[in-house]
């Protein structure tokens, strides 16, 4: 289904970001990388103008008003941020400020659900907590898990652990025997970090009929200082959302490849795109994957491989069947994993 979305250039939103890091009235730095003392002074001179026409108040105000309310591509409440950009442009002076509508090729989940079957019962939640610190938190239009054009499907098969989920990590498993054709792999983010659509196509490659990412309290959790509320780093619910569009391969709406989505436009179908995945995926929470990872069988992982979590890591392959089911609507989708 195509989602009519209205898209204006968020430059004034990236400036907001940019401007928000800048330490206002700070003393210029002595020297600048790539610069010349000569025009690094130019350049500082321009930069600290630049500042003193920045108030941390409005961006405050600016950022409050743009994070209030979830706001996904195509729905209403990222059209109404359009609209609110382009009204803020104009009233700052702008001329010719334009709101340009694409129809894109989105998803959105109706359902998804991952439970374990096997050799224990495990449902997992799917969802982040919510902090008496940050109301927001609590509002009830956020989303649970979901992967952005994850295919469609009801999976029940073996879990497979496979690192980074990098063509050198299925090397390792074919190494040990293990064949991931028709299984569930779990995968986490990487650090170094591989793009969480290489993943899924690395994947998809490999003959798996689904793929799990996780965020490894290693990477970003406990194992890394103070998780949220009390530092930067990702509590035990936290989930790494996003798409897993193969966009290195076509950017853009897929549906579109080489030509603008406007309304009218000639449209391929979603078998013919190159972007699109062709494998479920769905990103957990460490709290949701560890059960998973505790219940594996299957050979100890090599010790680069072993994560955070208070668990011996194992590679898998025939214990822990997980049904997982996503069901999608493909202007908006689900999806049901079960492990067993």
């Amino acid at each position: 289904m195509k989602t009519k979305t209205s898209v204006l250039t968020f430059c004034a939103v990236m400036a907001a970001a940019l401007f928000s890091t800048l330490a206002v009235g700070d003393a210029p730095p002595a020297s600048i990388e790539g610069f010349s003392p000569k025009a690094a002074q130019a350049e500082a001179g321009v930069e600290a103008k630049l500042e003193s026409g920045v108030s941390r108040q409005q961006l405050r105000q600016y950022l409050r008003y743009f994070t209030a309310e979830p706001h996904s591509a195509g729905r209403p409440a990222n059209n109404k941020l359009s609209r609110y950009i382009a009204e803020e442009w104009k009233r700052q002076g702008l001329e010719d400020v334009v709101i340009h509508r694409y129809d894109v090729w989105n998803s959105l989940p109706r359902k998804v659900s991952l439970e374990m079957l096997s050799p224990v019962k495990f449902q997992a939640s799917l969802r982040e907590d919510a902090y008496p610190v940050d109301p927001d938190t609590k509002n009830p239009a956020i989303t649970g898990s979901y992967f952005g054009y994850s295919i469609s499907g009801d999976v029940t098969a073996p879990v497979v652990y496979a690192h980074n989920g990098n063509p050198e990590d299925y090397a390792l498993l074919r190494s040990h025997g293990i064949d991931v054709r028709g299984k569930i792999v779990i995968v986490r983010y990487s650090n170094p970090y591989s793009y969480r659509g290489f993943k899924a196509l690395t994947a998809q490659r490999m003959g798996a009929a689904a793929i799990l990412v996780y965020s490894d309290p290693a990477e970003d959790g406990f194992k890394q200082g103070k998780v949220y509320p009390h530092g930067p780093w990702g509590p035990e619910s936290h989930i790494q959302r996003g798409s897993i569009t193969y966009d290195f391969f076509q950017p853009g709406d897929p549906l579109t490849p080489g030509w603008p989505s406007l309304p009218g436009a000639k449209r391929i179908s979603p078998s013919q795109a190159i972007s699109l995945p062709k494998i479920v995926g769905i990103p957990l929470s460490w709290r949701d994957a560890e059960p998973l990872l505790k219940n594996m069988d299957g050979p100890v992982a090599p010790k680069s491989c072993q994560g955070g979590l208070p668990i011996t890591y194992r590679l898998g392959g025939s214990r822990g069947r997980v049904p997982r089911q996503r069901d999608r609507d493909d202007s908006l989708q689900p999806e049901h994993v079960l492990v067993g």
